[in-house]
């Protein structure tokens, strides 16, 4: 299996230019938190990742694909939140 370090850094740099930071909990999982560029949103936030599930840099793909899949779906459904605001704002104006 890699070692932490390798699975950190190749995770992390996955995700450039957002700032992604993987955390080792004392379970041995991984808790994944994906911050918009300038660190203030938080876009995603999983916990609970089986360190033994990456294994290969194989299933480090898969799981930064399922996250960016997360990302992108957490990202339409802000904006389209943020659209349907400003709509009744003007409405309401």
């Amino acid at each position: 299996m890699m070692s932490i370090l390798e699975q950190r850094q190749i995770i992390e740099s996955a995700f450039l230019p957002l700032n992604c930071r993987c955390l080792v909990e004392a379970d041995d999982t991984l808790t994944v938190q994906i911050r918009a560029v300038g660190g203030e949103r938080v876009l995603l936030g999983v916990k609970g990742i089986q360190r033994n599930e990456l294994s290969s840099s194989r299933s480090i793909s898969q799981l930064v694909l399922r996250l960016r899949q997360q990302v992108t779906l957490q990202e339409s459904t802000h904006l389209t939140n943020r659209e349907d605001r400003a709509l009744r704002s003007a409405i309401h104006a």
